[in-house]
């Protein structure tokens, strides 16, 4: 081979073969062909692992020495752990680098072996192995500790929060902001959700991030932030933490006591119970965030608010601790036990509510107080007497006015199951001085005399005029009546008092009329008749204004002059009569008329004056 070089390409020349030898990369020609040149040998060199550094959090950081390549270009390298590719930042087989260092992490405790290998275009070299022994692995877990296992609901607990690997050493390397997610307590009753005060101080949410700061390994409390807790509802809580993957397999166990009583729920047996039936409370004291006050215990001095007597006066009450039933509004003593007081005997709460109707109950002592009242809708019992109302408490004589009749039960409520058609029959009226009777329309628009069954449609417990029917009534007598009304054992316990007033002074009336001998006929008012009166017989009367059902006007506004007279053959003393202008409208004397001395006759006396229907009185014989 040397005089064949020495010759130029007289002789084939070899191709570049490379053979790995302790450790390094050689080239050599093999293979024929002619020319001249120079022959040399050259070699990769294996990297070598300057050092493998372990750290807590399971990592690892590498480095080696780079390698000079044996021509243009860069050397590329890539690295193993335990036969297998690493993890962090460390180059692997499949994308080799040009870095001299990494990090590995994801580390379990233990020996771990690493190797390097050096690329250059196709050639590589790996060096010598290099051994690192991690003492602490990643982090895998956390563990909680509160400054106290049995806070009371709101109060604050400080917790120390640590990072741990799976041997349960700190992972000092675990440092900075991390965000947690808190688990295992539940919202109070009152929905007061529980809260860790993050590493500004803000309280957030469980099952939210919050943003703790680590000092090697541990977040601990820095005044109000960073890790202070508040768990609303009373009871058991188990606290976790997580961050990803890594959580608590050991929670915070934590017993919550309530807080001091702040407040009552009510709650009633029954929300529809009748006027005047036992209906037991539940009274349950609680704190500002719902949870049952257990510590509240003994007699209680509660006072009840929100209903009302019923209309016949019957004031709500509840029955204490000794059995006395003490109307809303006084003291009344309840016994309680961790916190509740369940309406019952030797303990109180029996209420019984008289007004039917929606009601709102509410029951306090002191601070202590019902924000939510319980609502409860009392239905009325059966009906067991009639109601009357008008549309005015002053008719007018002869003129309609609507009557309205009622069912009520024992309380006074409207009795609501009443219903239907009924008969009831009106009383109390008189007939006025002309005869004309009180009247009620029925529900099918004719007029009924007071004292016959009157066929009224009931709703709801409740006959009201419809349609100028269904009790429209008519009162014809003037001056104070009392009305009442019946439908068998259903009676009227409270008449409705009426005034009735004189109606529009239209018509003379003959008042006080007296004959000598014979026969008055009745009514003797606006028209009368006398009956064998006899020869020189005399007939003797007043006259007054009246309305156009006979009551007598009063303040007619001027003086009136009355003229009597009759029919050829009789005569007539003490005409004309005078009606003052103020007070009853009735003059104060009398006319006399007197009969005829002999033979039969049938006279017609007539009382006149003008803007006024005249009277009438026949006399015959």
């Amino acid at each position: 081979m040397k005089r064949l070089l020495g010759h130029g390409l007289a002789a084939t020349l070899p191709a570049i073969l490379t053979v790995a030898i302790g450790g390094s990369a050689l080239a050599y020609f093999s293979s024929e062909g002619s020319g001249s040149a120079s022959a040399a040998v050259t070699k990769l060199t294996a990297p070598t692992i300057s050092a493998a550094t372990p750290a807590a959090g399971g990592t690892v950081t590498l480095t080696w020495g780079a390698v000079t390549p044996p021509g243009a270009g860069s050397v590329a390298y890539y690295v193993t752990r335990d036969g297998g590719n690493p993890a962090g930042n460390c180059p692997i087989a499949t994308a080799p680098t040009t870095v001299t260092t990494c990090k590995d992490s994801g580390l379990a405790v233990g020996e771990h072996i690493y190797t390097v290998t050096a690329k250059w275009k196709s050639w590589s070299t790996g060096g010598a192995a290099k051994t690192a022994s991690v003492t602490i692995g990643e982090t895998t877990k956390f563990t909680i500790v509160g400054s106290t296992a049995t806070p009371a609901a709101g109060d604050s607990v400080n917790l120390t929060i640590t990072a741990k690997d799976a041997n349960d050493s700190t992972v000092t390397t675990y440092t900075g902001s991390h965000s947690l997610v808190f688990s295992g307590a539940s919202s109070s009753p009152a929905n007061n959700a529980p809260t860790v005060a993050n590493s500004s101080g803000t309280a957030v949410a469980f099952g939210a991030a919050t943003a703790l700061t680590f000092t090697a390994g541990i977040a601990t409390i820095n005044t109000t932030k960073n890790g202070v807790l508040k768990i609303y509802k009373a009871g058991a809580a188990n606290v976790s933490a997580s961050e990803g993957s890594v959580t608590t397999p050991t929670p915070l166990a934590l017993t919550v006591s309530p807080a001091a009583a702040s407040k009552y729920a009510l709650a009633a047996a029954s929300a529809t119970p009748a006027a005047g039936a036992n209906d037991n409370l539940t009274i349950t004291a609680q704190d500002t965030y719902g949870n049952t006050a257990t510590g509240y215990s003994g007699s209680h001095s509660l006072v009840f608010s929100g209903a009302s007597a019923s209309p016949a006066g019957n004031a709500p009450t509840v029955t204490n601790s000794s059995g006395v039933e003490v109307a809303f509004g006084g003291a009344t003593a309840i016994a309680f036990s961790a916190g509740v007081a369940a309406g019952g005997e030797g303990i109180g709460g029996a209420m019984k509510l008289f007004k039917s109707g929606s009601t709102a109950v509410k029951a306090t002592e002191g601070a202590v107080t019902t924000p939510t009242a319980v609502t409860v809708t009392v239905s009325p019992e059966a009906a067991t007497k009639l109601a009357l109302t008008s549309s005015t408490a002053t008719p007018v004589a002869a003129a309609n006015f609507n009557l309205t009749t009622t069912a009520q039960d024992i309380y006074g409520n409207t009795a609501t199951a009443y219903a239907g058609s009924k008969n009831i029959t009106f009383s109390g009226a008189s007939a006025s001085p002309s005869g004309a009777l009180p009247t009620v329309v029925n529900s099918a628009g004719t007029v009924v005399n007071f004292g016959s069954a009157t066929a009224l449609t009931f709703t709801a417990g409740v006959a009201a005029v419809s349609s100028s029917k269904n009790g429209v009534a008519k009162l014809n007598r003037a001056g104070a009546t009392n009305v009442s009304a019946t439908d068998g054992a259903l009676t009227t316990p409270a008449p409705l008092a009426l005034t009735v007033a004189v109606g529009t002074a239209s018509k003379l009336a003959l008042l006080g009329l007296t004959a000598g001998a014979g026969s008055v006929g009745s009514p003797c008012l606006f028209t009368c008749t006398i009956t064998a009166l006899g020869n020189s017989g005399t007939v003797k009367a007043a006259v007054g204004i009246a309305d156009s059902v006979g009551n007598v006007a009063s303040n007619v506004g001027a003086t009136k002059t009355v003229n009597v007279t009759v029919t050829t053959g009789g005569t007539i003393t003490g005409s004309p009569l005078t009606i003052p202008a103020t007070g009853s409208a009735v003059s104060a004397t009398e006319f006399t008329y007197t009969a005829p001395a002999s033979g039969a006759f049938t006279h017609t006396i007539t009382a006149a004056s003008t803007g006024y229907s005249n009277a009438t009185a026949t006399a015959s014989k």
